[in-house]
């Protein structure tokens, strides 16, 4: 399924852009030979995303990201009429992206597991090669907030209390565990490249737990959670069904680390300190230029001329934080308290509802409010969503 995959965007990418094309590059658990195949009785389905970059020259103009979804839809309609459904994400860069890459997970892994499928075999050698020590802490903890924001997606039925989680929750709790691991053993200085190697590493510190006693959480247990988790993964498999209590153990997993990296990125212990103000804390030491620089790719996204009448607000906005760290702060909060059963209608400051001042620290408050009928927590987690697709997911700012 893999190689019907990667020969159909290969053949797809030549016929397009034919000799501008200098490479097709496929990234992620695909490239890695992790990815998953189930079979949900409409034929085989892809988990996640068959991720590919297309390379070009030096000095070519690249394609429109509207040209790209174009392409990846023609894509997804031939592997479907071959059998296989799944998801084609496209990006399209030149070879200085490569040379400019700074260390971090996504370029190790890149550099190290990436797999040309036409085109240029040394293409991947333009990334500077860099040792797992050199991966930045707050990579590791952005992945961490990365998964935890995409829990969102199962918001409604976790609030309605379903006793089993549906497929793609429990997918997207799976991808948190491996995740989680994943940022642990940056923090520990214990990284490597796949799913299955960082299983093995942390099954291998479990057992040698004594010699750390600041562990966000008892390994054992843990670590036999991802190995089940990379277990199924990793495998060709059934779809199944799973209890809540799962998710719980995942996020109640998740904010203990997410305290404890926090808590490390700032140099000392988390001393009883709540997740919120760890953030918060975490929020006012952000360098201006880091500010400046992701609120800038807002203006960006939604056009200087468009969108000048929010710029006094944004302006307001940039004083307190990024928007990526706006955006993390918004979900974790309301994550957190959906596992622990808070009051969704907690009030704040001059009686507003607490969510709502969260929905206003958003860059774009896509949802009326109150007078379209649903929950506070219901509107900030659709702008919770719509903010990170919009800002955060293709850039790093």
């Amino acid at each position: 399924m893999k190689d019907m995959i990667c020969e159909t965007t290969a053949r797809l990418g030549r016929q397009v852009y034919h000799d501008r094309l200098r490479a097709v590059v496929l990234t992620g658990s695909l490239a890695r030979n992790e990815a998953t195949f189930v079979n949900d009785g409409q034929g085989w389905r892809l988990l996640g995303d068959a991720e590919f970059m297309l390379v070009f020259g030096e000095r070519d103009v690249l394609p429109s990201d509207a040209d790209l979804t174009v392409i990846s839809r023609k894509i997804e309609e031939r592997i479907r009429r071959d059998g296989v459904r799944a998801e084609v994400t496209l990006s399209a860069l030149g070879p200085s992206y490569l040379r400019r890459l700074p260390p971090s997970i996504f370029a190790y892994e890149l550099r190290a597991c990436g797999e040309t499928v036409v085109g240029d075999t040394e293409v991947l050698g333009l990334i500077r090669e860099f040792t797992p020590g050199d991966i930045p802490l707050e990579d590791a903890w952005r992945m961490l907030a990365n998964r935890l924001v995409e829990q969102l997606e199962s918001g409604n039925e976790l609030l309605e209390g379903r006793p089993t989680l549906s497929p793609g929750a429990y997918y997207r709790t799976v991808k948190l565990y491996l995740d989680m691991a994943t940022s642990l053993l940056v923090f520990v200085g214990r990284y490597a490249p796949t799913y299955a190697e960082r299983a093995k590493i942390l099954a291998s510190l479990a057992e040698q737990q004594g010699h750390m006693t600041t562990w966000p959480f008892p390994l054992g247990p843990f670590a036999d959670k991802v190995a089940a988790c990379t277990e199924w993964k990793l495998s060709v498999a059934d779809r199944a069904t799973v209890s809540r209590a799962f998710w719980e153990d995942a996020v109640d997993h998740a904010r203990a680390l997410w305290r404890w990296e926090l808590a490390r990125l700032q140099g000392g212990d988390a001393n009883g300190s709540s997740a919120h103000v760890l953030m918060a804390r975490w929020m006012q030491r952000q360098p201006v230029r880091d500010r400046l620089r992701g609120w800038a790719y807002v203006i960006r996204q939604n056009g200087w001329h468009r969108s000048w009448l929010r710029w006094p607000q944004w302006a307001r906005l940039a004083l307190a934080a990024s928007p990526r760290y706006s955006v993390y702060a918004a979900a974790c909060d309301l994550l957190f308290a959906i596992r622990s059963s808070e009051s969704l209608v907690a009030k704040g400051s001059n009686g507003r509802s607490f969510w709502e001042e969260l929905r206003r620290q958003l860059p774009v408050v896509t949802c009326p409010g109150p007078a379209n009928g649903q929950p506070p927590w219901h509107d900030l987690a659709t702008d919770v969503l719509f903010n990170y697709r919009k800002f955060l997911v293709n850039t790093r700012s």
